[in-house]
């Protein structure tokens, strides 16, 4: 019994020291990324053409970030596809694709459309996807996939419920091109040519074709590059694809000469416009780990690739958009969520290669 009664002792003098400890080390002060020697200023920035860009929920189009450029829409832009000429946006607002020409004061709705990463499906209900969806080379249609929920392991990107539609940009019309469709990568030949990837029974993916009339099969299973200009190959000698977000940050940015190098100076990022620094930034301690606090993904060039949109949303220093002049490596702060939309493609940048899985950026 005395011996009992000493471990309760023990016990009621350490736990209080314990819980000391541990509060203690929840409130030890961890480092913060912050941009160095941090100086924003005030230059003016006109790109080289009329571009998309948003501030806050409101979607605007100017050849420069301008606060008071009329809004063209309202509302927390999820997805968005800029067409290949450069006069319309789609976009996924509210749960529905609608398509915005600056020429014109006409919002087209071209459908609502929904997630095929949700955790509860409503089985057995269709709905088209809020993403996936590719305009064509001349900007007059827009392309989309329509699916139906079912059973399910893991998400439906291959989904043996999918169709192909296409949407009219001139007359408004939502109409079927193929029938089923069970894939998520696809990109356009010659006239009316589509192309697209699917998975075999093997799990092995397979490039395959549908001209409007017929479909066949291209190459092997899991090829790792089909080369252009094969005779019989049936493939066109300019196939034409808009890349996403992912492919501008990974390829797209690197390839207008912009770097990170962290290999300089131990414990500082430093962001590079080809041997130019524009901005150093020291690494921080989070919960889950060391970070740096600048990000390249939604990161972009204003037309003609002088000025850089540097998103900076976990700085001690500064929380928002930079915007830099990559000439002079001066910077000026943007209003709060600023974004720029671009969209890379085939045409703009022709570095990619097409395999079994379809049509990848390098």
């Amino acid at each position: 019994m005395k011996q009992f009664t000493k471990k309760i002792g023990f016990l009621s003098v350490a736990l209080p020291l314990l819980f000391l400890l541990v509060a203690a080390k929840r409130n030890e002060k961890k480092p913060v990324s912050t941009i160095v020697d941090f100086h924003p200023t005030i230059f003016e920035a006109k790109a080289n053409s009329y571009f998309f860009y948003s501030i806050g929920p409101d979607l605007k189009y100017s050849d420069r970030i301008d606060t008071d450029a009329p809004t063209l829409l309202h509302g927390a832009i999820r997805n968005f596809l800029v067409s290949p000429d450069g006069m319309a946006i789609a976009v996924v607002v509210n749960n529905r694709l609608v398509i915005l020409k600056p020429s014109s004061s006409l919002l087209q709705q071209v459908t609502p459309v929904n997630s095929i990463y949700r955790t509860f499906k409503p089985i057995g209900r269709q709905f088209f996807r809020d993403e996936d969806f590719q305009w064509s080379r001349d900007s007059r249609f827009l392309y989309l996939i329509k699916d139906e929920y079912y059973r399910s392991i893991g998400s439906q990107l291959f989904s043996s419920k999918g169709e192909l539609w296409r949407y009219e940009v001139e007359n408004g019309k939502l109409q079927p091109v193929l029938k089923p469709f069970p894939a998520n990568n696809y990109f356009f030949g010659p006239e009316s040519v589509v192309y697209f990837s699917v998975p075999t029974g093997t799990g092995a993916l397979q490039l395959k074709y549908f001209d409007g009339g017929q479909t066949g099969t291209i190459g092997a299973p899991d090829s790792a590059s089909m080369p252009l200009g094969k005779p019989g190959f049936g493939l066109p000698e300019s196939p034409f694809y808009s890349f996403g977000i992912l492919d501008y940050d990974k390829k797209v940015l690197s390839s207008k000469g912009i770097g990170i190098d962290m290999k300089t100076e131990p414990g500082v990022m430093k962001l590079l416009a080809g041997n130019r620094t524009l901005v150093k930034v020291t690494q921080g301690e989070g919960w889950d780990g060391y970070y740096f606090c600048v990000d390249t993904l939604r990161s972009a060039f204003l037309p003609g690739d002088r000025f850089l949109l540097l998103n900076a949303p976990y700085c001690g220093n500064f929380n928002g958009q930079l915007l830099i002049d990559t000439q002079t490596g001066s910077y000026q702060m943007l209003p709060k969520d600023t974004r720029v939309y671009v969209t890379a493609n085939t045409i703009s940048y022709p570095h990619f290669n097409i395999g079994g899985g379809g049509i990848t950026i390098n």
